[in-house]
């Protein structure tokens, strides 16, 4: 039997929305799965890429940072929005005016 793009693209998002195993659909559905497959690579909206197929977009997670100090003399100090790299300067400008 054959069916039209619109049922094809209808059975697809029926089983994506089914919680049903490919198999299981199919089989529900009388369908056979190597033509599921084949519908669903054909057919199928375009998704995320995975690692496998290519890249995609990150976005660095942007809060800023709270970090607490407490240095030998007992004085404690909390840095709040200072990355990594500004509290090691930070650190070692601390370092060079007790040395």
């Amino acid at each position: 039997m054959r069916y039209t793009p619109t049922k094809i693209q209808r059975f697809l998002d029926k089983q994506s929305l089914s919680g049903q195993s490919v198999a299981d659909f199919c089989a529900k559905h009388e369908l056979k799965i190597p033509t599921f497959y084949a519908w669903r690579k054909k057919y199928a909206s375009p998704s995320v890429p995975t690692a496998e197929e290519g890249f995609c977009q990150i976005t660095p997670f942007s809060e800023p940072a709270h970090r607490s100090l407490r240095l030998p003399s007992g004085l404690s100090v909390d840095l709040v929005g200072l990355s990594t790299k500004e509290i090691a300067e930070l650190i070692i400008q601390i370092d060079r005016a007790d040395a």
